[in-house]
């Protein structure tokens, strides 16, 4: 069940994982703050055009990545979809993956709440006593693993209001 949380919605309340290694493709760039949101979506269209629809059924759901944060300047950043088959082809597309750990996770509900769902996560996560897998570079807070997944499926629901995201920070 959803539950308030400022400006924002909760839809599943924070936990710890265990996550395995989890294969992406996509692009990596280093994006100003103000255009982050229409980049994601822009870069998600290109990621899945490059793949092509031979390679389609390859793709799982869509993500994006923060690599290093410098909160409202830039953002250095990996868009694209989790790989449920292994791809023969990049078509020229990056091909990483999410290191396997623990991680905090945390499911919100709704567009533009990114900001107040990456709040929560991180205060509970404090709170709790564990500690981000993360440090200070010149490119900003950077992390070893901080991911978004679009949980509902984006493509079917034209009411970004109710588009669910997963929220998971690797822990140290």
């Amino acid at each position: 069940m959803a539950k308030p949380l400022g400006d924002s919605v909760v839809f599943k309340a924070p936990w710890i994982e265990e996550r395995g290694v989890v294969a992406t493709i996509g692009v990596r760039k280093i994006i100003p703050t103000k255009t982050v949101a229409g980049e994601i979506m822009k870069s998600l269209a290109a990621v899945k055009k490059a793949v092509g629809e031979t390679a389609s059924a390859s793709l799982g759901r869509p993500f994006f990545r923060f690599h290093s944060i410098s909160m409202g300047v830039t953002y250095d950043i990996e868009i694209g979809y989790l790989l449920i088959d292994e791809l023969t082809n990049a078509n020229g597309l990056l091909l990483s993956q999410m290191p396997p750990g623990n991680y905090a996770c945390l499911q919100y509900l709704g567009k533009n709440r990114g900001y107040q769902g990456n709040k929560a996560l991180i205060d509970w996560i404090r709170a709790a006593g564990h500690a981000m897998d993360n440090w200070d570079t010149a490119l900003g807070d950077t992390f070893a693993c901080r991911y978004e997944v679009y949980v509902s499926e984006i493509e079917h629901e034209p009411d970004n209001k109710k588009w669910r995201k997963e929220l998971a920070i690797k822990l140290k």
